[in-house]
Parts: C-alpha cells; sequence; structure tokens
C-alpha cells in the first residue's frame, strides 16, 4: 500500500510521557485517599481517555471519575506535561517523513492543550500539519472519532493513510475507520496485544517506520 498521509497517536509514540502521568495520577489517588496505585494500573492509563480508564479499572462512578480526572490535571497542566521526553529517534524520523513529502498529523485522546504545548516545548509541532487532540470536557469521544477527524482535517482518504500507535486502541480505532495500523513495541503496548487485535505492522523503532511506508 502506498501511503501519503501518515497519523501519529502521542503518548507511549511520539513522547515516553510515563513519568508526568504517573506522578499526576498518584497525586489524584493520593489526595482521594486511594493509596497509591500500582505500576501495573498506572500503566492501563496510557491510551485511552482518563475517564475511561478511571471507570474501567477502578470502578468509580462517573461524578468520581470526572473529580479525579480534574485532580489529575490540576498537576499535570502545571508540571506534569513538562516531564515528558522524545524516544530515542524520533525527531530524525519525523524530519525524514516530512522531507519525503509525507503529510503528518497526530490523534490522540490527550487533551489537545497538552499536545500542542508538550510539541512546542520538545521543538517537533513543526513536523505536523494538524494536531489531533480531543477537548478538556469530553468524556466519550472514541479513537476512531479523533482518527476521522484528523483524517478530515488534512484531507486524507482511506486507501493513502497509515495510523501509528501503541495500544489495543490505536489499531481498533484505525480498523473501525478503515485504515491499517502500525503497532510501535517501544511504547506501552506488547506484541501480544497487538497480534491479538490484528494490527497490520509491528516496529521496534521509531525509524522502522520508513521502512513500511
Amino acid at each position: 500500500m502506498s501511503f501519503k498521509y501518515i497519523l501519529f497517536d502521542f503518548d507511549g509514540t511520539l513522547t515516553d510521557s510515563s513519568e508526568g502521568i504517573f506522578k499526576s495520577l498518584t497525586y489524584a489517588f493520593e489526595y482521594y485517599g486511594h493509596g497509591t496505585p500500582s505500576t501495573e494500573l498506572l500503566r492501563k492509563f496510557i491510551g485511552p481517555p482518563l475517564h475511561y480508564s478511571f471507570t474501567r479499572f477502578c470502578g468509580f462512578d462517573d461524578v468520581h471519575a470526572k473529580e479525579m480526572t480534574e485532580k489529575y490535571r490540576e498537576r499535570y497542566r502545571v508540571k506534569g506535561y513538562l516531564e515528558n521526553s522524545m524516544y530515542e529517534g524520533i525527531p530524525e524520523t519525523l524530519e525524514t517523513l516530512t522531507g519525503r513529502g509525507f503529510v503528518l498529523a497526530t490523534a490522540s485522546s490527550k487533551p489537545l492543550k497538552f499536545v500542542n504545548d508538550i510539541c512546542e516545548n520538545l521543538d517537533i509541532k513543526k513536523y505536523f500539519e494538524y494536531l489531533g487532540g480531543t477537548a478538556f470536557d469530553n468524556t466519550s469521544e472514541s479513537k476512531a472519532v479523533v482518527i476521522e477527524k484528523a483524517m478530515s482535517e488534512i484531507g486524507a482518504l482511506k486507501s493513502n493513510t497509515l495510523m501509528v500507535g501503541d495500544r489495543l486502541f490505536d489499531i481498533d480505532g484505525a480498523h473501525t475507520v478503515g485504515i491499517p495500523c502500525c503497532a510501535v513495541l517501544y511504547g506501552f503496548g506488547s506484541r501480544e496485544e497487538f497480534l491479538e487485535h490484528n494490527a497490520e505492522y509491528i516496529v521496534e523503532k521509531p525509524r522502522d517506520i520508513l521502512e513500511i511506508v
């Protein structure tokens, strides 16, 4: 398949955002007396929307999930988003892709403000035609909707678009829309997860993406 448009998930795909996310989650859990969450639980929060994770993985009701989300963002918006680093090879890969004429966009369940601020802080915003994220008050927007919106904004077609992500949500969202997905092993997913959800491509390093497109 010949691609022209490439959509990137954010956390676990472009950047290792685990430090800021984990510390901000712990801040929220401890504030509300839930104790210190395990690393296993924290890792589940990378990928899906926060509200989904609080209800699905913790059993919180809708009201408390919203409270936990706001308490998380209380810390994240001040310092958590700065506790973020790019994976080795990401800047070079993005530069090579744009140099070859590919059109890049993000398609993330992360609030757009944070996507924008982190891209600016890490100096990679210049590589993207469009930054796709979610609204702060959105608690239910699916990954498929995020992907569809990004495609619409950049004029991408199903026949020439590739999604790149690190979790099953990226794969399932891409397939719902009707495009293939490249799953990256350096993020927070696993080969077993990718095979179970039928990712068309699986790569170990960012530069391996260049061999696919």
